[in-house]
C-alpha cells in the first residue's frame, strides 16, 4: 500500500525502476493477461483505422480492440461510428468481411439487421413473431463510447470514464507528426495480418526504440544489402547503436527513439527524399524535428509507428503468448504511382510477414516469451538496466521533455513503469491522479 495515495501497489513490485529489473512473470501469467485486457486494453485509447480507408458513406473496416471485434463505419451523415460486432439477439457476428461498403449489417443466424449507426432496423417477420412488441431503440449494436481522430488516425476507447484523446496522446502528438507531416498521407488498401508466438509487451518494448538489438539481430539483413526506407543511403544506427539522437517519453506509457539524418548520406535525388526538401513539411516540423532521420514510436499499449518506412502496426493480443499483427502502409496521396510503389516495397522489405527485420524480431520475441515461462528461471528478473539512473530530461523549446541519448533502456523501463500504473489503478480517476510523469531522470 502506498501511504501517500492509498493505492495498493501490487503490480509496481514487478518493475524495479531504480535497478532496471522487470519480473518474468508478467509475460506468461494467464491471470495477469486477463487483467491486462480489462485495465489496459479496456481502458486505453486504441488505434482502429485510417480515415482514408472510409472515404464514402457505408464504408467499413472490421477490426479488433484488444480482443473485442468492432466495426468502424461511416454512416450516411458522414460520421464515423465504432460498433461492437456482436448481435444483440444471440451474440453472433453481424459482419464477417474484412472491409467493404454496406447500408446495413445482417446477422446470419436470425437476420436481425442494423444500420451503420448501429440501430436495429428490422428482421424476418418482426411484427409476427414479437407479438408483444420489441423496443428496437433499446436493442441496437453496442457502441464504443469514445471515438476521435488525430492526423487521420482513428482511435476508440471502451472506457466511458477515459480522458479525451488529446490528453491521452499528450506530447506523443509531437512524435506522431514526424510521420504525419510528411505529406497528405493515405492508407494503402488492405491490411497485412500474421501471427507470432509472443507476448504483446515484448513487441511494444521493441517498438519504443530498442536500438541495442539492431547491430546484432539485423546484421545479416544489412550485410545482404537491406537499405533504409527513409530516403537515406545507409542506416547509420545499424553500424553503431549509440549515435546522434534522442529518447522521448510521454505520459500514459508512450515513447520513441529517433536518430538524426546525416546530409552526406541522403540521396537527395530520390523521390523518397522529396518531402525533406518541401518547405511546408519543414515549417511544420521545425528545425529540430526536421533533422530526424527515423523515429521508432510506441503509442501505448500496442501501436508501433515507424516514421521512416511510413507504416503503422498493431500488435493485438491473442493470449499471454500469442499476438496477431496488423500492418498498414501510408503513402502520399499526391506522389506519383511509381513513388508510392517504392514506399510500399521499401516498407514490405523492412517489416511485415516477409520483411527482413520482421523475421529477425519475430523469432527473438517468440524465444523471449518462451524463456519467461521457464520454471527454473522464474526467480530471476530480466535486465533493463542499461544507463539506468543516467537519463536526465532536457526541458527546452525544441521538443517535449527528452533524453539526449539514443541507445538506452529508458523508454522500455518507462513503458513497464506505466504498465504498472495502469494495472494498479482501479479506474481512470485514480490513474489520472497518480500516473508517472517525465521529470527528473530515468
Amino acid at each position: 500500500m502506498d501511504t501517500r495515495t492509498g493505492i495498493r501497489r501490487e503490480f509496481a513490485r514487478f518493475v524495479d525502476v531504480g535497478r532496471g529489473l522487470v519480473n518474468r512473470r508478467i509475460f506468461s501469467d494467464e491471470e495477469i493477461y486477463r487483467l491486462e485486457l480489462e485495465r489496459i486494453f479496456g481502458r486505453c485509447w486504441l488505434y482502429l483505422a485510417h480515415e482514408s480507408e472510409l472515404p464514402a458513406p457505408g464504408d467499413y473496416v472490421n477490426v479488433t480492440m484488444g480482443v473485442e471485434p468492432v466495426l468502424v463505419c461511416r454512416d450516411a451523415d458522414g460520421k464515423i461510428n465504432v460498433l461492437l460486432n456482436n448481435c444483440r439477439h444471440r451474440g453472433n457476428s453481424v459482419c464477417r468481411a474484412d472491409r467493404g461498403n454496406a447500408n446495413s449489417f445482417v446477422c446470419p443466424y436470425h437476420g436481425w439487421t442494423y444500420d451503420t449507426k448501429g440501430r436495429l432496423i428490422g428482421g424476418p417477420a418482426f411484427n409476427e413473431v414479437y407479438v408483444t412488441g420489441l423496443d428496437r431503440e433499446k436493442w441496437g449494436l453496442i457502441r464504443v463510447p469514445h471515438v476521435d481522430t488525430y492526423g487521420g488516425l482513428i482511435f476508440g476507447c471502451l472506457d466511458p470514464e477515459a480522458p479525451p484523446l488529446a490528453e491521452f496522446l499528450g506530447d506523443m502528438r509531437w512524435g506522431l507528426d514526424l510521420l504525419l507531416a510528411q505529406g497528405d498521407l493515405v492508407a494503402v488498401p488492405g491490411i497485412a495480418r500474421w501471427t507470432i508466438d509472443s507476448n504483446w509487451k515484448f513487441t511494444s518494448d521493441n517498438a519504443i526504440g530498442d536500438m541495442y538489438h539492431g547491430i546484432w539481430s539485423h546484421r545479416s539483413a544489412i550485410l545482404a544489402g537491406h537499405a533504409s526506407g527513409t530516403g537515406t543511403l545507409v542506416n547509420r544506427a545499424m553500424r553503431s547503436p549509440q549515435g546522434p539522437g534522442f529518447t522521448l517519453v510521454a505520459e500514459y506509457g508512450h515513447g520513441l527513439t529517433a536518430n538524426f539524418v546525416n546530409p552526406k548520406e541522403v540521396n537527395w535525388d530520390s523521390p523518397m527524399a522529396a518531402w525533406r526538401k518541401d518547405p511546408r513539411v519543414q515549417q511544420r516540423l521545425g528545425e529540430f524535428r526536421g533533422k530526424v532521420n527515423r523515429a521508432n514510436m510506441l503509442v501505448f499499449p500496442n501501436l508501433f509507428v515507424n516514421s521512416g518506412s511510413r507504416e503503422i502496426m498493431l500488435r493485438n493480443p491473442l493470449g499471454p503468448g500469442r499476438i496477431e499483427i496488423w500492418k498498414t502502409v501510408l503513402v502520399d496521396r499526391n506522389a506519383s504511382p511509381e513513388t508510392q510503389r517504392k514506399f510500399i516495397r521499401a516498407s514490405n522489405r523492412h517489416f511485415g510477414p516477409a520483411g527482413m527485420f520482421e523475421q529477425d524480431d519475430g523469432e527473438n520475441w517468440a524465444q523471449s516469451t518462451l524463456g519467461t515461462d521457464s520454471r527454473l528461471a522464474e526467480p530471476y528478473d530480466l535486465n533493463y538496466a542499461m544507463a539506468v539512473g543516467g537519463g536526465e530530461f532536457v526541458h527546452d523549446e525544441k521538443s517535449p521533455p527528452r533524453i539526449d541519448s539514443l541507445c538506452n533502456e529508458h523508454a522500455q523501463l518507462w513503458m513497464y513503469k506505466s504498465w504498472a500504473d495502469y494495472m494498479d489503478a482501479e479506474n481512470w480517476q485514480e490513474l489520472r491522479a497518480n500516473h508517472s510523469r517525465p521529470q527528473g531522470r530515468l
